[in-house]
């Protein structure tokens, strides 16, 4: 059956889904003293880390929504107290709020966040938060090289959910003229090599993703009715050669999965796997360049910390390729928040 497009765009659902973490970073941040901490004294994301003694990676995940909610501001790359912490925020102004906050400090988002930043051990039953808990993370699986295939069901139903309506977007708005064969790697259900062959009726696209993943695929390939054009190849991308004779490899969601390690790895495969011309795409939510933004993707950057991955700014992401080797990096919006960063082997 063709996609359809939603009628209207698909940003309020992010927007729902992400607020979850909009309450939890604030009673975080004032039972940590993180509001106090900066309100004595501004300071970088390393320098508050030093002072405080907090995982790096989840104080700048922290300190960044903050920033997007308006609670903080950056400046020239150090957080700086707003008015707003000062009358509302600190244990000693009249005005605080803190009885409030502290009534909801016992949520299990707000457990586990305070445990990343203080690098407590901190237990979450799994679909406690954002979908994903400590147990059984997708991103283990794609780790190890295996998943069980009723996970593998599951993660290919959650994932084809909230990214069919950025499919059929990009496919609409993506220029994929010269292309003849794509692969989508880690494409999960299909959803936008399914898209991408309904919309351009000259192109072969490739699924490669662990073997329970392909099974699952394939029939979602089928209730697309494009499966003459589309189809699916089980490769662990950490563990197995890539397959090469493609114009393109497509990464959405990929990258943000990963560490900054990692994500350079990824890069330096694409390049290797792609042909003189060949070009890198890679669909994600783009964070501004002081990381603050927009609100969504902030969030939704935190929402990584249950991997091991984090939203990209374009800067961070054109450093990535071209130390890869790729040059002629590009950025254009595609649907909703979210982006497609393209770049070519030359």
């Amino acid at each position: 059956m063709p996609y359809e497009l939603p009628t209207t765009g698909d940003r309020i659902m992010w927007d729902l889904w992400m607020s979850l973490y909009a309450l939890p970073t604030v009673t975080v941040a004032d039972e940590l003293g993180i509001f106090t901490s900066l309100a004595t004294r501004p300071g970088t994301v390393s320098q508050l880390a030093q002072r405080l003694g907090y995982d790096r990676r989840a104080l700048t995940a922290v300190l960044r929504v903050l920033a997007s909610n308006g609670l903080i501001r950056v400046y020239e790359g150090s957080y700086h107290a707003t008015d707003a912490v000062r009358q509302y925020l600190l244990p000693e102004s009249p005005a605080y709020w803190g009885p409030v906050l502290e009534a909801h400090r016992g949520s299990e988002t707000h457990r586990w966040l305070a445990g990343m930043l203080t690098a407590s051990t901190t237990t979450v039953r799994r679909d406690a938060i954002g979908g994903i808990g400590d147990e059984d993370r997708p991103t283990d699986a794609w780790a190890s090289g295996q998943i069980d295939p009723k996970l593998a069901r599951s993660v290919a139903a959650f994932m084809h959910a909230h990214s069919f309506a950025a499919a059929i977007g990009a496919a609409r708005n993506l220029d994929l003229s010269g292309v003849e064969r794509l692969l989508d790697v880690g494409g999960g259900s299909g959803v936008f090599a399914n898209a991408f062959a309904q919309r351009n009726p000259s192109l072969h696209c490739t699924v490669m993703e662990l073997g329970p993943m392909c099974e699952i695929a394939q029939e979602y390939i089928a209730t697309a009715e494009v499966g003459g054009r589309v189809d699916t190849i089980a490769v662990d991308m950490f563990r197995m050669r890539w397959p090469e004779g493609y114009d393109a490899l497509f990464f959405s969601n990929i990258f943000h999965d990963w560490d900054f390690e990692t994500t350079a790895w990824l890069a330096r495969r694409a390049f290797e796997a792609l042909p003189p011309g060949g070009r890198i795409l890679v669909h994600e939510m783009l964070l501004t360049d002081d990381g603050a933004g927009p609100s969504t993707t902030v969030r939704f950057s935190m929402h990584m910390l249950l991997t091991k991955g984090q939203q990209y700014s374009l800067p961070e992401l054109r450093t990535l390729l071209e130390d890869a080797g790729f040059a002629e990096v590009t950025a254009s919006p595609t649907f909703g928040y979210y982006s497609v960063v393209t770049a070519y082997r030359r």
